[in-house]
């Protein structure tokens, strides 16, 4: 499908852009979406599966570990309420979340948190690979090198870090290779001295930095890569105003992690950043 007017009626993001409020950044998000096939809003939201698995482990973790993660991951493709109601609102859930819900419901409060994320991240790895779409595809598998690249500069910054031994790479189907990214033993030296000065303005901005250049290695105008693209942008977009609902006063749950740290205070079930 080709988005002519659609892609022109777009807003132009830029990297430094920091202007665009959550009103507008949700009034984009909504036009792309009026504006989809129905096909290609089920390839939209997989995208935004990423926020919602965030957004129910936090439902999860508050039920079972009694530990509140503060921040609404946005944007979302499941409500929030549908989620904190999950036992009736099945029939809202995508297929890959009710089956995670059920092969383990029954084990929640044993498992620990880090156990609980792993695996919802593999049935929706596993949802991603049934699907078979080359952008969907590349993009989480882009985005698991990414992570572990970062995981291993947190690991070299800080001792106390357990490794994450249960974490192996996806195979997905149909990889699209973009020559022009940043390789993973690359990012891992670029990130450890940022972690190790823990400036979270600069180690965000940073990750932005790589988001952005896999959304510029698309180059398929007016296409729904394009538009797939165009929304890793807008999600970088909106987790520089992400918003944190309690907790200690201006300071995310990253922040706190990041002072438990220092302050060498231990949190055994924290999950993985």
């Amino acid at each position: 499908m080709m988005y002519y007017y659609l892609i022109s009626s777009l807003p132009k993001l830029e990297f430094n852009e920091n202007t665009l409020s959550r009103d507008q950044l949700d009034e984009t998000l909504e036009l792309i979406t009026r504006n989809l096939t129905d096909d290609d809003l089920v390839l939209l939201k997989c995208l935004l599966h990423e926020h919602d698995n965030q957004n129910l482990l936090s439902v999860l973790f508050h039920e079972y570990h009694d530990f509140d993660i503060q921040a609404i991951h946005r944007p979302f493709s499941i409500p929030l309420e549908v989620l904190q109601n999950y036992r009736r609102e099945f029939s809202a859930l995508p297929d890959y979340v009710l089956n995670y819900l059920n092969d383990h419901s029954g084990t929640f409060s044993s498992l620990t948190m880090r156990e609980m994320e792993q695996t919802l991240n593999r049935y929706l790895l596993e949802y991603i690979q049934g699907i078979d779409h080359p952008f969907l595809n590349t993009y989480y598998s882009w985005t698991f090198g990414l992570k572990q690249a970062i995981a291993e500069a947190n690991l070299n910054s800080f001792d106390s870090l357990k490794t994450n031994s249960e974490a192996r790479e996806p195979s997905f189907p149909t990889t699209r290779t973009l020559h022009d990214l940043t390789e993973p033993r690359e990012i891992t030296s670029q990130m450890q001295p940022l972690m190790e000065s823990s400036d979270l303005e600069a180690i965000e901005r940073k990750v932005d930095q790589y988001y952005w250049q896999f959304a510029g290695s698309w180059q398929d105008p007016f296409s729904t890569d394009q538009v797939l693209a165009y929304v890793v942008k807008l999600q970088r977009l909106y987790c520089r105003r992400r918003i944190v609902s309690t907790g200690e006063a201006d300071r995310s749950p990253f922040e706190s992690l990041v002072a438990k740290i220092k302050e060498k205070r231990s949190s055994p079930k924290i999950p993985i950043v």
